[in-house]
């Protein structure tokens, strides 16, 4: 109904009306709660019913949590877990005398859980109002209200030709439209690259286009999917904080392949310096005649929106994104139809992966063949990866598919802090499988990765030393799956419940109802997020079960 209520009412409403999702935020920046007044007039405005802006409301955690005069958010995400088993989030919460969700009653503070901030490469992370902070000390800084902002390592390319760590500079869509290369031509050079989407499914982004590009419809739209939540990854903050204009530059191009001539960018909220970088480089290019009316004097015209989410990590499912991209819950809906049938608004819409938009520049400017040699014998094009604060060396690295995952962690990333060892590893977030030690000589491949039950992801990795208790993280993971289901399905909605309770009770885990529960989980979900969460647990029966204390 509410997908109905959208189409019917957003195509008809006040162009430039704000959301619901847009007037609630506002309401809870100026005075920490939500109300029923606020309620009323985010449906007076966005023309909305008042039933319909309430499961708004009662839905995102930005809108959930009340805010103090003073509001903290404490990642919990994996690799702040994997720094300090969620003692940094005792010691806070002990610290301010107020539990997690809460605000204390004077109202000068309140402390929320965030997953995650994007800080994995120096975790763990708290961010105080917009400021976040992070790495050693960080607790006491952040008690003692003299919180700065973390540094960030700059990202570095081990290609000799960089295609994702150097900035945008427009210099694809320029050759594009100076060749006279139609529409199709450069769908077709995008389909002969082909280009595995990097949000984590890796469906191939040329058959993706080129769906949407034969739809029907009175308008298509490109909306780049920057709702990277999985824990452990930062690729996407990134580039849509040091390189905007190189994901505005994809978009575009994007929409020359496809007939569209807007885009949307959705960034998370949890990422507060993204927005403003992103509203700033697609000034800049509407100033310099790169996005607009008439593109350089091509005839081609194409304009960006920038939206920020709200929190929620399930907003990263296709269409749950496009829902908050709407200003609706950000829940799922069943496929058929897909997005690039009917998206935003009921039209034709393309949903890519921030990174995978970023590849696209290079392939318009120096061709299919080119792409594919960045890695020979693997899956085309380049890759980039990052890794948590327990390497040597954490940040984020553009390589070549086909090394080791042993390569990367020893080679690149300089093996563990304090020579601790390698116990495990989750490669591509939270609904990756779990790699043991004594795989880390699999290579770094969509298929090689598959086969041991792992994947690519968003290309997060995340170590677990060998101090963890593999218990602790299976608890971990299943907290997670359990609080950042959208709730729409019961498989997910009560079964990641029942699978956090049975690892958090302090008592041993009847197996044969564990794996029961994980098959209905995968079978009966109605999204990756119930559906991939037994992967990792499936892992770590595996290669774990003593630790596990299962019976």
């Amino acid at each position: 109904m509410s997908k109905n209520l959208v189409e019917l009412i957003r195509r008809h409403h006040e162009q430039d009306a704000p959301t619901a999702l847009e007037v609630l935020k506002e309401a809870i920046d100026a005075h920490g709660t939500i109300t029923d007044d606020d309620r009323r007039e985010a449906s007076r405005r966005s023309g909305l019913p008042e039933a319909t802006v309430y499961g708004v409301s009662t839905f995102y955690d930005d809108l959930l949590q009340p805010r103090g005069e003073r509001h903290v958010r404490v990642c919990t995400g994996t690799a702040c877990f994997a720094a300090t088993g969620d003692a940094h989030v005792d010691a806070l919460r002990d610290g301010f005398g107020v539990a997690l969700g809460e605000r204390r009653e004077d109202g000068v503070v309140s402390l929320a859980e965030t997953v995650c901030l994007g800080f994995c490469h120096s975790a763990p992370a708290v961010r105080d109002g917009d400021v976040i902070d992070a790495g050693p000390g960080v607790v006491t800084r952040v008690l003692e209200d003299r919180a700065r902002a973390a540094d960030e390592p700059a990202p570095a390319s081990l290609l000799e030709e960089p295609v994702l760590t150097l900035p945008g500079d427009w210099s694809g869509l320029r050759a594009t439209l100076a060749s006279g290369t139609t529409p199709e031509q450069l769908l077709e050079a995008v389909k002969e690259a082909d280009v595995r989407g990097r949000g984590g499914a890796g469906f191939p982004a040329g058959q993706k286009w080129g769906f949407a590009r034969s739809a029907q419809g009175e308008r298509k739209f490109i909306v780049a999917n920057g709702d990277e939540g999985d824990p452990g990854s930062y690729i996407d903050k990134g580039l849509m904080e040091r390189s905007p204009a190189l994901l505005l530059e994809g978009m575009a191009l994007a929409g020359y392949a496809v007939g569209a001539d807007h885009g949307f960018v959705l960034c998370r909220s949890e990422y507060p310096l993204s927005k403003p970088a992103l509203e700033q480089a697609a000034a800049q290019a509407r100033a310099e005649g790169l996005l607009g009316a008439d593109v350089l004097g091509s005839g081609f015209s194409f304009d960006v929106s920038i939206v920020e989410g709200a929190g929620s990590y399930v907003v990263g499912e296709e269409t749950a994104l496009l829902a908050c991209l709407q200003g609706l819950r950000g829940t799922v809906s069943a496929r058929p139809p897909f997005p690039a049938q009917s998206g935003v608004h009921g039209m034709p819409t393309v949903v890519n992966n921030v990174e995978t938009l970023c590849n696209i520049p290079f392939i318009a400017r120096e061709g299919a063949e080119a792409y594919r040699a960045l890695s020979p014998g693997a899956t085309p094009g380049s890759k980039l990866v990052c890794f948590n604060d327990r390497f040597v060396h954490p940040g984020t690295y553009e390589v070549p598919f086909g090394m080791t995952v042993r390569e990367l962690c020893e080679d690149v990333a300089g093996g563990l802090i304090e020579g601790r060892a390698i116990k495990a590893l989750q490669i591509g977030g939270p609904l990756g499988g779990i790699l043991p030690a004594s795989q880390l000589d699999t290579v770094f491949d969509f298929a090689q990765l598959a086969v041991v039950g792992c994947m690519v992801g968003h290309g997060g990795i995340v170590a677990f030393d060998d101090t963890t208790n593999m218990r602790d993280v299976a608890r971990h993971l299943l907290h997670f799956g359990a609080s950042e289901s959208c709730g729409k399905c019961f498989p997910c909605r009560i079964g990641m419940r029942r699978g956090y309770e049975a690892f958090a009770a302090d008592a041993p885990v009847d197996r044969a109802n564990l794996e029961a529960l994980l098959e209905t989980l995968e079978l009966g979900s109605l999204c990756a997020h119930g559906g991939g969460m037994p992967a990792p647990i499936r892992s770590l029966i595996a290669h774990f079960p003593d630790e596990l204390g299962l019976a």
